[in-house]
């Protein structure tokens, strides 16, 4: 195999010290095998592929709480994967360390149970999708506590040198790239409108009916739409449980009494739910960049649109990964 310039300078200037790093962290397999072998390799799944990582930040945005938490990883992970796999794994292209005939490195991944991964190895991308999201938190929260975040990195890390299918440097490029994505993933997620972190997205449900309804009330401002509001505070919500879910028609009619579906128009197939809930994407994403963009805030808007161009990313990565329609080397 044919090495690129730069593998070929990464694979001799820094032999002696991967080659060091790899030998001191195997003494984990000498010592306790049978303890860190299912750590580390657990510690690397989470990793495989961002999915859990970019899972879990979009659970985080789905409560005010911890929505800047979520916002800033998903934009961590998702410019830290652009700077790995768009310019520095392609650019460097370098071997796996187990493809490497002969050496320790080969060896020990024997050991380990032959993990193999499927793109180049420079930098690590489990590396910087960890650095990335911890980083991310890191940044985000109070420093005292929220530095044991970083302590993810480090094991993933520890992981991917042990299980020898990265060399040392690779980690450390993954360290730097990650810490690129999670700089300017937190960077970016200040330039997101106050009005995003704090939105109750329940309010999106009364856009959307009064879309369905023809429009009526769809420009009411915000003063009138919270006199709209029931007095006592209670708001429309959905209520799930046995007793009016225990069929399709228990569904259906629960829909119909959240958005007053009259009897003309009521639901009683899927078809007729998904057209009630058409157009929900425009409601939710487009209107708040539209709103920026009216008025002129292009920074914000191009940080929302960068946001929701990476939650785009992430369900097409589940969906590859899930649908099994492709290898996923993202990371």
């Amino acid at each position: 195999m044919q090495l690129t310039a730069l593998a070929l300078w990464l694979n001799t200037a820094f032999a002696g010290f991967d080659e060091a790093v790899a030998t001191a962290i195997h003494q984990l397999y000498v010592a306790a095998g049978w303890f860190f072998t299912p750590f580390l390799s657990f510690i690397s799944l989470l990793g495989k592929g961002g999915i859990f990582l970019i899972l879990l930040s979009i659970a985080l945005m789905l409560f005010r709480k911890t929505r800047r938490y979520g916002t800033t990883m998903l934009l961590a992970l998702a410019i830290g994967a652009l700077v790995t796999n768009v310019c520095f794994k392609p650019l460097v292209a370098r071997p796996r360390p187990y493809t490497h005939d002969g050496s320790i490195f080969q060896q020990y991944w024997e050991m380990l149970g032959k993990h193999t991964e499927s793109d180049k190895s420079f930098p690590s991308g489990h590396m910087t999708a960890a650095m990335a999201a911890s980083l991310a938190v890191f940044l985000r929260g109070n420093k005292k506590v929220s530095w044991t975040a970083l302590l993810f990195a480090l094991a993933m890390g520890v992981s991917r040198i042990y299980l020898s299918v990265h060399y040392a440097t690779d980690v450390l490029g993954g360290v730097i790239t990650g810490s690129i994505g999670g700089f300017a993933g937190y960077a970016i997620s200040n330039r997101i409108p106050e009005s995003f972190y704090t939105a109750d997205f329940r309010d999106y449900i009364d856009r959307l009916k009064a879309k369905k309804s023809g429009g009526k009330g769809a420009g009411r401002s915000t003063a009138a739409a919270a006199a709209a509001e029931p007095s006592d505070g209670r708001r429309r919500t959905l209520v799930i449980d046995g007793a009016n879910f225990s069929t399709m028609d228990g569904l259906f009619r629960e829909f119909n009494r959240l958005f007053d579906v009259g009897p003309d128009e009521a639901v009683h197939s899927l078809d007729a739910l998904n057209d009630l809930l058409g157009g929900s994407k425009s409601v939710l994403a487009g209107g708040l960049i539209q709103q920026l963009i009216n008025s002129r805030d292009l920074p914000m808007a191009a940080a929302l649109s960068v946001l929701l161009l990476a939650v785009t990313g992430a369900v097409i990565a589940v969906y590859r990964k899930v649908g099994g329609t492709g290898d996923m080397s993202m990371f």
